[in-house]
């Protein structure tokens, strides 16, 4: 029988595939270039690519083409964007930078969020494993610092050939490539800053359930075991997410780990500006009392009659960076897509020179 003119395609890029001369990742020539090499139509190609997209032999790309593709994985040209939280602080801004690099090449996204819960983590990944319909996914973890009930999910991600690429911070558990600050060098830079600042008694106040929390505590660590203090966990008041946002956070209790400390380095610029408006309300002046240095330098350290020294998350562009590495995860599975930044501290209103 005869075959019908589609198989005409499937037939020449299968052979080259089994050449070797299309390898995977791969672009395969255009429907225009074969509707000129076999005297088809462009409707001939288009089944031909429709079968082999089938097959799980090619993936097409809106506004960059169709690729060889002879992993497993999930044929599709959406991305899962999971976060902890979506409308404020800096998140919009991340997602921003994510979307609008995914759309140029592209890509839609499927934007869902977990309020830093293992439960709703659990739910968000369990329907993506079901429906199939995304060809990788950018993931900001769950309380990154505590063990995670949900680590099978990921693994059985990475056995559907499925690329996840964390945001923010990572599991300790797993090789998952991730794009984040380098917490620990940006904490301890924020502590040499206020070392610099002629401060020797520097309190710090982070985050307990959130790996950043941790490795920004090494940094702040290592920056006054540099200069001779051995104890600086009686300086350090922690705190986790259901503490967040708690008239009470700053209790009497915690604030003994603050007492005939000159200065505070904050976990992010909500604890921060909490931090300042507590302080006011004892009576006390920021910095003329007590200096505070925090991390994001989101819009939070830009308002208030006090303006916060922070050290900037890139938003935008970690975005950006974390949608364009996973795509090359997506086209290479052997790219290293992890990333890590660093920034400069910048300087306003909340830091003095003693």
């Amino acid at each position: 029988m005869q075959n019908s003119k589609y198989e005409i395609i499937t037939d020449y890029i299968k052979k080259k595939i089994a050449a070797g001369s299309l390898k995977d990742g791969d672009k395969v020539p255009s429907e225009n270039a074969l509707t000129n090499k076999f005297g088809v139509s462009r409707d001939t190609v288009r089944r031909g690519f429709k079968a082999l997209e089938l097959e799980g032999l090619l993936v097409s790309k809106r506004g960059s083409g169709t690729f060889v593709r002879l992993r497993k994985g999930f044929s599709s040209d959406r991305i899962a964007v999971v976060t902890t939280y979506v409308e404020n602080y800096i998140f919009p801004k991340i997602i921003k930078g994510i979307e609008a690099t995914l759309s140029q090449r592209g890509y839609s996204m499927q934007l869902s969020f977990t309020d830093n819960q293992f439960e709703k983590e659990r739910e968000v990944l369990t329907d993506i494993l079901a429906k199939e319909d995304v060809a990788g996914i950018i993931m900001e973890p769950v309380k990154s610092a505590l063990p995670n009930p949900n680590l099978e999910i990921y693994e059985s991600l990475r056995e559907k050939g499925v690329p996840v690429l964390f945001i923010n911070t990572y599991y300790r558990e797993t090789d998952i490539p991730h794009v984040s600050l380098n917490d620990e060098a940006m904490a301890y830079m924020a502590t040499k800053y206020l070392i610099s600042k002629g401060h020797k008694r520097i309190s710090a106040i982070l985050k307990m359930d959130d790996g950043q929390g941790h490795l920004r505590f090494a940094g702040y660590r290592r920056a006054l075991y540099e200069q001779g203090v051995k104890n600086p966990s009686d300086y350090v008041m922690w705190y986790d997410t259901g503490d967040e946002g708690r008239y009470d956070m700053f209790d009497s209790h915690s604030m003994k780990r603050l007492n005939g400390c000159t200065a505070v380095f904050c976990y992010n610029d909500k604890v921060a500006r909490e931090l300042i408006n507590y302080l006011q309300s004892k009576g006390q002046k920021v910095p003329e009392d007590v200096s505070v240095i925090s991390m994001d330098d989101s819009d939070l350290a830009k308002l208030g009659d006090v303006k916060i020294t922070s050290c900037p998350h890139p938003m935008a562009e970690l975005g950006r960076v974390a949608a364009e590495n996973l795509i090359k995860l997506i086209d290479n599975p052997k790219f290293d897509a992890t990333k890590e930044f660093v920034t400069e501290v910048k300087e306003r209103g909340s830091v003095k020179n003693i």
